[in-house]
Formats: C-alpha cells, sequence, structure tokens
C-alpha cells in the first residue's frame, strides 16, 4: 500500500493485491468477519484501489478482476456508497434483502446484519462518508436531533436520484479532490462534504428524510433586517473559512438550512455574499504577497474550484487579472 503525506488532512492511497490471502486480511480488518473465495477458474486475479480520503469522508476507485465471495459483517464505521461501473455485485443482506446492482447502479454497504457480498469482474465508484459527521451536518442542517443517522433501505428512492448521486460524486471527485488548487484551503472540502452529505441525505430512504417528510413542506418566511444584517455581516468576516450551521443557528435561533432560505427570501442570497467576500480576500492576499506564481492555490485556498471560472469572476469584479494585482 502506497500513501501521500497529507496536505489539509487529504490523504491519498493506494495498493494492488494479486492474492486471496491478502485479499482477506485487508477486508477482515476492515470490515471484520469477512472470507474471501476468488473463483477457481484460472484467470489472473487481482484488486486494486486508489484513494482520497479528506475530513468526514472519502472517494475511491476499486476493482476486481475475479469473482469475489465474501460473509461480511455489518459496516458500522462508516456508510460506504459503491456506484457501479462495471461488472456486476449481489448483496444477500440480513436486514434489506438481495439486491443486484449492475453498471449504473448505486447501493450502500449494509450498515446493520451480515451480509454475503458477491462481486464478479467489479469497478466501483465507492463514497465513504463517516456517520458522526453526517450526523452532525443533518442535525445543524435539517434541525433534526438524532444520535445517529439510520437507513431504511440501501438502495436510491428513483433512477433520478441515483443520477443525481452519480453527478455529485463525479464533481466532488473531478472538481474538488482532482484539483490541486484545494490542497491549501478547508473551504471547498467542507462545502464538498455537505453536497455528498446532502446528496446522501435525499437518495437513500432514511430516518431524517423521513423526519422532513413527516414535518412537511413550511413556507420559510424572510428574515428580519435585522438579522439579514447580522447573518450577512457574519459570512463576510468569516468568508476564509467554511460556513458553520451552528454558528448560523447560534446567530438566529433557527437551524442553517431555515437561515439560508430566509436571507433568499428577504432578497439576499448567501452564496453571492460568500462569492464576493472571498474574491476580496483573494484579492487582499495577491496584494499581500506579491506573487503571481501563487494565483491558483490562493485561489485555491479560498474554495475556488474552477481556475477558468475564477479568472473571469476576478477580472469582471476588479477590472484586471489576479497577476496584475499581484504585480502591483
Amino acid at each position: 500500500m502506497n500513501g501521500q503525506p497529507p496536505g489539509n488532512g487529504v490523504r491519498r492511497l493506494s495498493f494492488r493485491m494479486e492474492s486471496a490471502a491478502d485479499v482477506e486480511r485487508f477486508v477482515a480488518e476492515f470490515y471484520g468477519g469477512a472470507v474471501v473465495l476468488p473463483a477457481g477458474d484460472g484467470r489472473d486475479f487481482e484488486v486494486g484501489n486508489e484513494t482520497v480520503a479528506a475530513p468526514g469522508f472519502s472517494l475511491s476507485d476499486l476493482w476486481v478482476t475475479a469473482e469475489i465471495d465474501a460473509m461480511v459483517d455489518p459496516v458500522e464505521n462508516e456508510f460506504v456508497v459503491d456506484l457501479v461501473q462495471g461488472g456486476r455485485m449481489r448483496l444477500d443482506t440480513e436486514a434489506y434483502g438481495t439486491v443486484v446492482l449492475r453498471p449504473g447502479d448505486v447501493g450502500v454497504l449494509p450498515p446493520e446484519g451480515r451480509f454475503r457480498d458477491l462481486a464478479e469482474d467489479i469497478d466501483l465508484d465507492v463514497v465513504g462518508l463517516d456517520p458522526a459527521a453526517l450526523t452532525r451536518w443533518a442535525g445543524q442542517v435539517h434541525g433534526v436531533a438524532t444520535d445517529r443517522v439510520r437507513l431504511t433501505g440501501i438502495t436510491p428512492l428513483s433512477e433520478e436520484h441515483a443520477r443525481r448521486w452519480a453527478a455529485t460524486v463525479v464533481h466532488v471527485r473531478d472538481r474538488v479532490l482532482g484539483n490541486p488548487m484545494l490542497l491549501d484551503g478547508s473551504v471547498a472540502l467542507d462545502e464538498a462534504f455537505g453536497l455528498l452529505a446532502s446528496r446522501f441525505l435525499e437518495t437513500f430512504p432514511n430516518t431524517v428524510l423521513d423526519e422532513v417528510t413527516r414535518r412537511g413542506p413550511a413556507r420559510t418566511p424572510a428574515l428580519p433586517a435585522r438579522l439579514v444584517r447580522r447573518v450577512t455581516e457574519h459570512l463576510r468576516a468569516h468568508a476564509h473559512r467554511p460556513v458553520d450551521p451552528t454558528e448560523l443557528a447560534r446567530l438566529t435561533g433557527a437551524p442553517a438550512r431555515t437561515v439560508l432560505a430566509g436571507l433568499r427570501r428577504a432578497g439576499t442570497d448567501p452564496a453571492t455574499v460568500l462569492w464576493r467576500a472571498r474574491l476580496h480576500g483573494v484579492r487582499d492576499d495577491l496584494r499581500a504577497t506579491g506573487d503571481a506564481t501563487a494565483v491558483e492555490r490562493i485561489a485555491g485556498r479560498w474554495g475556488f474550484v474552477r481556475p477558468g471560472g475564477f479568472r473571469v469572476a476576478y477580472t469582471r469584479a476588479f477590472g484586471e487579472t489576479p497577476e496584475e494585482t499581484a504585480g502591483r
């Protein structure tokens, strides 16, 4: 197994295994109680994994070039979501019945009850979500107090939900974790976790979704002017770091999701407030460093994940390129 030293809590790991014994030891270490039996049909056997792990979540490319048959204990230490790119998986579960996953399908490894995992020449995009971080996020954003998010199903609510999950994974993998600009800052990483957490709760049947549905749609009133000022001032003052839902709740006495909706109804777009504040933050840092070669690194620290889009927005906002600012 190879690893790359972390940058801002980001780790890159990879491994290749070509023996069933190695795979059995690996699976037993991470999932517990597993027995791996590669098919004896003469094909070369290989398991490979490329993982990028960030605070609260990870994304992996996992492939198996043979058949494996494993009995696995429930995966309780994280929510593991498999997006099948090739091959076939069958999960015979105690808690959720039998689930068959083919290319384009999405499923969560069972967090409750033992299960049998049969994989045939499988190629997976795998997302891991920390249950404690997901539970905190659900409480802060949705106002649903719970000791742990629990799944009532391990497949998406619909094909459209599966497609949206896949699109979110591609965005986080390619735009965020695949972007070296972001290794100096936590803004984009925190927002990436929020994207995955939000999409997870929307995609798979779970107790938080049940509670939100039970409450029914509520018309969010516009925030009073004094709270609009308080929240926008807070967003501008703390634009250099991820938005903390707990702080928004403390400022207003309402869940973060309600606060942000109330801002919009009052005519203030919180995303625009942050966007402008972060552009000004980049400009201030460029002026302070005077280093035109540091533009991408500084922009990444402020959460701008698309270099081209950042450059256009910056030039439009200030009438000069980032390099021109740094050179003044």
